[in-house]
């Protein structure tokens, strides 16, 4: 049976037309992309958590210094440390700078350490960064643990206590621990941050490894209070402010490394607090609408308005640029191969 003629006409004018339409649509200027848009913001943790906070406050001011003043709405998807949103926002994400995410910290440790990631943070688009995560080990005032040379000399062992094995609040004492040989031990299992602060105040635990920022907002009362006392910090960067209990600066682990090798396995578990409170847009996201998004969050971070609903929020607001983030990561994910078994090794992780 023969086509009608017509009908193939029309079938070319149709996949002419979409043809053009796509033209049009890839051609549209950042501005024109996000004027009546919805930005659909995803985060890795579930409500309430500093995930949402940052996400909230942060998207509040961005839309504002993005061409075409989009509005945003977030989306939750917790589940396995961060990794089923990360996999998803990856692979299966809209790439149109429609979607941006609040991913974990652990992004380019876990490329490298652990099973089931279909991710690669060398293509993922990052935006910026509004803090880092810098780790702090507090431990009990009642220790008589006032700064690291006490632990050394410690008979009786810090006991922290901790969530998962993936989690911070486990792998920085179990470095301090395997890797440094200080006197500590790690009770895991601990539903959340507030769990191991009321095992601290029970007399459970001894120790906690937390982000300074947590401890600021939610353990305020315990750090004010002088129940707790800093002892050393997990980062790439030194936070000059946290002082130990005799009021000297507390040390990065990382200065403490015996080797390179050592070192290099440091800074691959102090990664997380560098990546910090990251955002980032999918692979493949049009070049034009990354930049424009890139310097929306330089300006973001720059904002009054931005800087008064974090002091507002107790938040802290440590900013690096997109650049710097997709550098930092690759770095770490370009750490040598026998040192990554090593480390994970020396976490337990399969």
């Amino acid at each position: 049976m023969k086509t009608p003629t017509g009908l193939i006409a029309g079938i070319v004018l149709a996949i002419g037309a979409s043809a053009v339409t796509g033209k049009i649509a890839t051609a549209e200027t950042p501005a024109e992309f996000y004027t009546d848009n919805v930005i659909t913001t995803i985060l890795g943790a579930g409500p309430g958590g500093g995930y949402d906070v940052y996400a909230r406050t942060v998207m509040k001011h961005l839309v504002k210094h993005i061409p075409g003043k989009p509005k945003y709405i977030v989306q939750f998807m917790p589940g396995a440390g961060g990794l089923k949103a990360a996999n998803y926002f990856y692979s299966v994400s809209a790439a149109d700078g429609s979607k941006v995410a609040k991913l974990s910290n652990m992004l380019p440790a876990f490329q490298v350490l652990k099973p089931g990631v279909k991710y690669d943070v060398r293509k993922l688009n990052f935006i910026g960064r509004a803090a880092s995560m810098q780790y702090v080990t507090m431990v009990w005032h009642t220790t008589g643990v006032k700064n690291l040379a006490d632990l050394a000399k410690a008979k009786t062992p810090v006991i922290f206590g901790a969530s998962g094995l993936v989690q911070s609040n486990y792998i920085v004492p179990a470095v301090m621990q395997k890797l440094l040989g200080l006197n500590v031990k790690v009770i895991a299992g601990y539903p959340s941050t507030a769990s191991i602060n009321q095992a601290l105040e029970k007399g459970e635990v001894t120790g906690r490894a937390g982000a300074w920022s947590s401890w600021l907002a939610a353990g305020a009362h315990l750090v004010n209070s002088g129940q707790v006392v800093a002892i050393a910090q997990s980062g790439l960067e030194k936070a000059t402010d946290i002082k130990d209990g005799y009021g000297q600066p507390t040390p990065l682990l990382l200065d403490l490394a015996k080797n390179d090798d050592d070192r290099a396995i440091l800074r691959l578990l102090a990664s997380d607090a560098a990546m910090g409170r990251n955002f980032s847009v999918p692979p493949g996201t049009p070049k034009d609408r990354v930049e424009a998004l890139c310097r929306a969050f330089d300006a973001t971070m720059k904002d009054p308005a931005f800087h008064a609903d974090a002091k507002k929020r107790k938040l802290i607001v440590e900013p690096k640029t997109c650049e710097w983030l997709h550098e930092t990561a690759t770095a770490i994910v370009s750490t040598p191969r026998p040192l990554i078994e090593k480390a994970r090794t020396l976490l337990g992780w399969k």
